[in-house]
């Protein structure tokens, strides 16, 4: 059934019309009361037309108002809020790699210093395994610290000296005055000398060195702050800044037979080793150790059980050494003295 035609033609549908055209259809061509003014009909087609208009507009609405374009659309807040979160990431997996980068190049660092402190230990362990290269290395480390204390009596004599002139001929006195006190710290350095000589030929200091030291320490000391105390008073501040150079003489003298002490057992047990022998590298290093063993008995630092037997164990925290080298080492030093003791 066709729609029905007003003068033969078909109406547009109102939803193809605008606004203003669907609004004028429903205005009337003419007025039906003459009595009304001009002024009320503009103002009823006005009410009309805005009337037409919210219908339309109202109309578009709900056509697209379920559009899930709607529902789906970002806000302006929103997009910021996207915005800094992408910003947040990128910049959390700018400071990953960062601190991957700092860390690959840290494991390389530390790989490389490893390698370096590797070396150095197999540079050691090589030296140390090599009597010839453990005596250079322990005979230079000796000659560097001797040196320290010599240095330390020549600074004191430059000092004493002055102070001896004037305290014995008086700071107007002749210049003989300078050399007494150097007199007796030539001494010292001359009783140093010695102990040295003795030392790296592996033979004992003698005892009358550490007398003659002392001595002669003493009567420096008496030379500073005596004569200057009777000729300008044992005022407490002179006093004990004439006394300090004395006792820094007398601390040398004491790090030098310190020295002395330590490094004579050291140089004597590689001389040992590098003598020339016909045995075997075994047989040898078993004697050595034997040696060893038999001088830390001595000095009571192995205990020997009542069957006159070292313990191994403690041969081998003393030395250094392995389970099988200090059982050698044990076993020749019980094989020795039942051969010689046989009781």
């Amino acid at each position: 059934m066709s729609a029905p035609t007003s003068n033969g033609h078909r109406p547009t549908p109102p939803s193809t019309l605008s606004a203003e055209q669907w609004g004028s259809q429903l205005i009337p061509s003419g007025t039906t009361r003459e009595d009304d003014s001009v002024e009320e009909s503009v103002a009823d087609t006005d009410e009309v037309r805005a009337l037409a208009l919210q219908v339309h507009q109202a109309r578009g609405l709900v056509a697209l108002q379920d559009d899930p374009a709607l529902h789906e659309a970002l806000s302006e807040r929103e997009r910021r809020a996207d915005r800094k979160v992408t910003e947040r990431i990128r910049s959390a997996r700018r400071a990953e790699r960062r601190r991957t980068a700092l860390a690959e190049v840290a494991g390389t660092r530390r790989d490389r210093q490893e390698a370096r402190w590797i070396d150095r230990a197999r540079t050691s362990k090589e030296r140390l395994l090599n009597p010839n290269r453990r005596l250079a290395a322990t005979y230079r480390r000796y000659v560097a610290l001797s040196c320290v204390p010599p240095a330390l009596i020549g600074f004191g004599v430059v000092f004493m000296s002055a102070t001896v002139h004037d305290g014995v001929v008086g700071m107007d006195g002749p210049w003989v005055g300078y050399l007494i006190e150097p007199m007796a710290s030539v001494l010292l350095v001359v009783s140093l000398l010695i102990g040295f000589t003795a030392v790296q030929n592996s033979r004992q200091v003698p005892r009358g060195l550490y007398v003659l030291d002392g001595g002669l320490a003493l009567a420096s000391l008496v030379l500073t702050v005596v004569p200057w105390g009777l000729r300008y008073g044992f005022d407490t501040g002179s006093t004990l800044a004439h006394t300090l150079p004395s006792l820094l003489v007398v601390a040398a003298v004491v790090v030098q037979h310190l020295l002395h002490s330590v490094f004579r057992p050291i140089f004597a047990e590689l001389y040992e080793e590098l003598q020339p022998s016909r045995l075997t590298d075994q047989t040898a290093d078993t004697v050595v150790l034997y040696e060893r063993t038999r001088r830390a008995i001595d000095a009571q630092q192995i205990p020997v059980s009542a069957s006159g037997a070292p313990s191994r164990e403690a041969i081998r925290k003393q030395f250094g050494v392995g389970k099988v080298r200090s059982q050698l080492a044990g076993d020749a030093y019980e094989l020795v003295r039942r051969t010689l003791d046989p009781r």
